[in-house]
């Protein structure tokens, strides 16, 4: 992931504004308490599930919790959505190809038809991926944004 600190510090600004603390924000979006203060002590990478929750939670941009981008959106985002969705509607109208995202992300066959199928989302680092390549907001490939 680009910069881990930055998404912790980002993380720990949107508990503090919330008033919440590890346990209370793990009850809140149904993980471990250890999964938040692993993520608050940089001892790992959200899940994209994991993500996901947090940004569902806090209504914010992925972009920015990320460190992506420098300033928040104020805006209401859109639920997310099943990221086959979002994924066969960008290769529908971009025009790019199955094979030519395989290429491009440097992955195999058996990976894109499992995301473009729904069995499996990519990580946090490969949505990362995708949002340089294709520039693309992480918000655009959650289906959180037009």
């Amino acid at each position: 992931m680009g910069n881990l600190s930055l998404f912790v510090e980002r993380l720990k600004e949107y508990m503090t504004d919330c008033g919440l603390n590890v346990s209370t924000l793990a009850d809140e979006i149904k993980c471990s308490r250890a999964t938040i203060s692993g993520l608050i002590n940089e001892a790992h990478v959200p899940s994209t599930e994991t993500f996901i929750a947090l940004v569902e939670y806090f209504n914010c941009s992925a972009d920015y919790l990320l460190g992506l981008v420098d300033y928040p959106r104020i805006t209401k985002f859109k639920p997310v959505k099943p990221f086959c969705e979002t994924l066969r509607k960008y290769l529908s109208e971009s025009g790019t190809t199955e094979y030519r995202l395989q290429k491009d992300l440097k992955v195999s066959s058996s990976l894109t038809y499992r995301w473009l199928t729904g069995i499996a989302i990519p990580k946090v680092e490969t949505l990362i991926k995708i949002k340089k390549k294709y520039e693309l907001s992480i918000d655009y490939l959650l289906g959180r944004e037009s």
